[in-house]
């Protein structure tokens, strides 16, 4: 899978583990650092949410009802939802059935 590559992924791999280092530095007493991490993680998270909508919206690899679909998916589940697009999306940037 190449999208598993692209930038909007690897960005929310990004935001996950700035997550998780946020709260680490949280759980121990350093909560300047893990708020700081925090906030710099929800930054990251909403672009990559955003970026997500674009990038559902531009394709022209889905069908309408598949558009509409995903669209959804990235706007109700806004960083996991992209996350997900991204994943299963196959070689030919077809959504894998």
């Amino acid at each position: 899978m190449t999208n598993l590559r692209h930038p909007n992924f690897i960005l929310g791999l990004v935001a996950i583990f700035v997550l998780v280092l946020s709260i680490g530095f949280r759980n121990n007493r350093d909560n300047n650092t893990g708020d700081v991490l925090i906030i710099i993680s929800a930054v990251l998270m909403t672009v990559s949410w955003i970026w997500s909508i674009f990038e559902v919206q531009k394709t022209d690899t889905l069908e309408g009802g598949q558009k509409v679909v995903w669209l959804i998916a990235v706007i109700a589940i806004p960083f996991v939802g992209g996350m997900l697009y991204h994943w299963l999306h196959s070689k030919r940037n077809t959504i894998v059935d």
